[in-house]
């Protein structure tokens, strides 16, 4: 069967001399398929998904003691974090993952074993700060990524420059390459996939992942874009590999220097204080060309930033001028 969604079947049927035409209508896509047996319409609905993100579903829990406070800002100070730039109810909902990934029943506990481990800092760590991702993550935004605002970057006599901010394993950045290696738009591009946890970007680096992982790929991309290695993991190929460049940091503490085309940063400002998200969107509107595009959460909303205008769900672009 073809895939179900138009902006992973649209350069395949290209390849086997199929006209595609696209129009659109309130939540639906129709995708009208012209070749040398004449034409067939089909509609797809790319409605978001009935069942929300849990990130969408926050419920206000008791502060942080004193204890458990010294503890997050021990813990995140030894990764090169700052606890300060978090909300506490974020910190307060993922310390008792914390604790069983560090199979402790108290801060105290959590110390100890931290004390007598060091190496175990990068589990505790990512399991405060979630991590979340998948490929092709929302349908509807890789559909305005791939019908959009990549031939509108593509149209640029430079090559585009995106950055994916908080890019967990890859998923994203590599989704992006996987877009922009259909639109023949991948060649001298410079991607940039960047977290605060080092064994996150180290995974991602490796490209290896599991048939769960895989799900929402086509099977024609599957064969094109990823090698098999053995019944249960599958590895992206050297030449997305290659395209992609990774870096552990900071975005709260070490922005990234250059002007881009593009800019993911979807579902972390949710977890930052009203400062720290504030200055993020100071940051990506000064980061982003005139005519860039930034790419945040459902949930999120750039409001400090004077210069960025929605342009659909879950985009902004910066005005020109």
């Amino acid at each position: 069967m073809p895939p179900s969604r138009p902006a992973w079947c649209w350069d395949a049927l290209g390849r086997a001399g199929m006209h595609l035409q696209v129009t659109r209508l309130n939540k639906y896509r129709h995708v009208v398929f012209s070749g040398p047996h004449g034409s067939t319409a089909r509609v797809v609905n790319l409605a978001p998904p009935g069942a929300r993100d849990p990130a969408e579903h926050r419920h206000a829990q008791a502060p942080l003691s004193e204890d458990e406070e010294h503890f997050c800002r021990s813990l995140f100070a030894c990764a090169g974090l700052d606890a300060d730039a978090y909300r506490p109810e974020s910190l307060r909902r993922r310390l008792r993952a914390c604790l069983r990934a560090l199979r402790a029943g108290s801060v105290l506990e959590a110390r100890r074993t931290l004390a007598a481990n060091p190496s175990l800092v990068h589990v505790a760590v990512s399991a405060m700060v979630i991590g979340v991702s998948s490929f092709f993550r929302d349908a509807q935004v890789f559909d305005q990524l791939a019908f959009d605002v990549l031939p509108a970057i593509g149209r640029s006599p430079r090559p585009p420059r995106v950055w994916s901010v908080g890019c967990s394993e890859g998923y994203e950045p590599y989704s992006v390459a996987i877009l922009l290696a259909e639109l023949n738009l991948l060649d001298g591009c410079y991607l940039l996939g960047t977290d605060c946890r080092g064994d996150a970007i180290r995974r991602a680096r490796e490209g290896l992942f599991d048939a769960a992982a895989l799900r929402h790929v086509p099977q024609p991309w599957v064969e094109r874009y990823f090698a098999q290695q053995d019944e249960h993991s599958w590895r992206i190929v050297r030449g997305l590999r290659t395209a992609v460049q990774w870096r552990t940091a900071d975005v709260t503490r070490m922005p990234e220097p250059g002007t881009w085309d593009l800019i993911l940063c979807r579902n972390m400002a949710m977890y930052l204080r009203p400062e720290a998200s504030g200055k993020l969107w100071e940051l990506f509107e000064r980061a982003l060309r005139p005519g860039g595009y930034l790419v945040l959460g459902k949930a999120e909303r750039p409001t400090s930033a004077r210069r960025l205008s929605p342009v659909g769900p879950c985009l902004f672009r910066r005005d020109r001028g």
